[in-house]
């Protein structure tokens, strides 16, 4: 074991520590956007059907973003639950992000295309 001399800054401060974390919660994200499979995704939502997974309509985009929110708010009231599931909670929000960049793009007339994270962060 290393002992660092008195004068270095204290690594468990809690900025540092918060800095850490929202670096590690947005390199997850990114990682997540670069894998989000749309089908497989929203497959999950059994609200939502197979013909308006397929739609390229922004209605049938503003539903499947009203059925993410829905979850996510389920998913935040079982915060501090023993079933509260930390990963379903990044992928509903991988989802929410990359669908609310799909509805833009909609809007706007483009074309899907390949998902960049920063086009995904509006």
């Amino acid at each position: 074991m290393t002992r660092r001399p008195i004068s270095e800054p204290d690594d468990r401060s809690p900025a540092r520590f918060a800095a850490a974390t929202s670096a590690a919660l947005d390199a997850a994200l990114a990682a997540g956007l670069k894998g989000y499979d749309r089908a497989s995704a929203l497959a999950r939502f059994h609200r939502l059907s197979p013909e308006l997974i397929e739609s390229d309509s922004p209605d049938a985009a503003r539903t499947a973003l009203k059925e993410i929110e829905r979850a996510m708010r389920a998913e935040r009231a079982r915060r501090g639950h023993w079933s509260y599931d930390l990963n379903r909670h990044i992928s509903l929000l991988v989802a929410h992000r990359a669908e609310t960049a799909r509805l833009n793009r909609l809007l706007k007339g483009v074309a899907d295309g390949p998902l960049s994270p920063t086009s995904a962060m509006l």
